[in-house]
């Protein structure tokens, strides 16, 4: 059986349909973080997302359009890098999620509670950590784990304080503490960033004399 030889152009043919394609799964993760996929899967992502871009750029494009032609491949690849990038931000706009969540479809495109809630809090917005062995600090925060398998297990906090003697939040030395998830009990945050319902949607208290638990 004789084997399959492939020339320059059958190459670029086979590149055309996979490169596109994962520079906007690149594109979409450098604004998304995320684990790393099985290399069938990527490829599958790949193939599927570069068909509609291959065929976009060849409508704009006049004329037969192959790989070895330079302003071709840019044009591809840069629109599908921007194009990634570009629809990441969609995903993550409130309209966006709301039409998702209508739809049933509740996952958030950020992949660690971190990146869905401290990530979106005003720089100036404190929070309240406690720590296992009953400590407290308060500060702003700045990093944290993008995803369960980044290997980040702490929480980097700006202006941190600590209660003074008297119990008031008082700041302590240092532009900055880092704090290991491992020691944490609780994150209190001062605001909520993912645009809940308010207060007045909260569930009726109990009805007929019953009484919520105290804490």
């Amino acid at each position: 059986m004789a084997g399959i030889v492939l020339d320059a152009n059958a190459v670029g043919q086979v590149i055309t349909y996979v490169a596109p394609g994962y520079l906007a799964y690149f594109g979409y993760r450098l604004r998304y973080p995320g684990p790393d996929r099985p290399a069938g899967e990527v490829l599958i992502i790949s193939v599927v997302t570069s068909l509609p871009l291959v065929a976009l750029v060849t409508a704009l494009l006049p004329g037969a359009q192959k790989p070895s032609q330079v302003g071709y491949v840019a044009l591809l690849l840069a629109l599908a890098l921007v194009l990634g990038y570009l629809g990441a931000l969609a995903r993550g706009t409130k309209p966006i999620k709301r039409f998702l969540g209508w739809l049933g479809y509740r996952t958030q495109p950020e992949s660690s509670i971190y990146a869905q809630t401290l990530y979106h809090l005003p720089d100036a917005a404190p929070v309240l950590i406690e720590l296992k062995d009953g400590r407290r600090l308060w500060g702003c925060t700045r990093n944290g784990p993008q995803h369960k398998d980044d290997g980040i297990n702490e929480l980097y906090l700006v202006y941190p304080r600590a209660p003074g003697k008297d119990g008031i939040p008082e700041p302590i030395s240092g532009a900055g503490v880092i704090v290991p998830l491992s020691e944490v009990a609780n994150i209190v945050l001062s605001e909520d960033p993912t645009g809940a319902p308010p207060d007045d949607a909260k569930p009726d208290a109990p009805r007929g004399g019953a009484r919520e638990p105290s804490a």
